[in-house]
């Protein structure tokens, strides 16, 4: 009984109060440092897309200096499929935007793949 006592005089006391006001502040740190962390990653997202929009103009331009036929309908038909899945990835992403759903890490890794295999393809085209 008196153990209950002194842990209600304990639990009520400032100094007790004070740890569990800690304890919220460096959880709200802790949130605070996470959500700034997945917001750098998507601004690196931004980057490969812009890069990956740099990449297929080259690819357009490629389509339209060549000077053989063959060619420049083989830089067509790579054009309009990287632009295809250059689209699909941008609209999923603006999709979640629009219902209100950030990207949680596994959401930001799988396009950050998705861009990375694009980026990668249409550098192996160009060269």
């Amino acid at each position: 009984m008196k153990f209950l006592i002194v842990l209600s005089i304990l639990v009520t006391t400032p100094a007790f109060a004070q740890k569990a006001n800690l304890a919220d502040v460096k959880e709200g740190k802790l949130q605070a440092v996470e959500a700034m962390w997945l917001q750098d990653l998507e601004q690196g997202l931004n980057v490969k897309q812009q890069k990956a929009m740099a990449l297929i103009s080259l690819v357009a331009t490629k389509m339209n200096n060549a000077s053989d036929e063959n060619r420049r309908e083989e830089a067509e038909y790579a054009h309009v499929g990287f632009a295809a899945r250059f689209q699909n990835i941008r609209e999923d992403r603006a999709e979640l935007a629009t219902k209100e759903i950030k990207l949680d890490y596994a959401g930001i890794q799988n396009y950050s793949k998705r861009l990375d295999s694009l980026i990668s393809d249409l550098q192996a085209f160009l060269k």
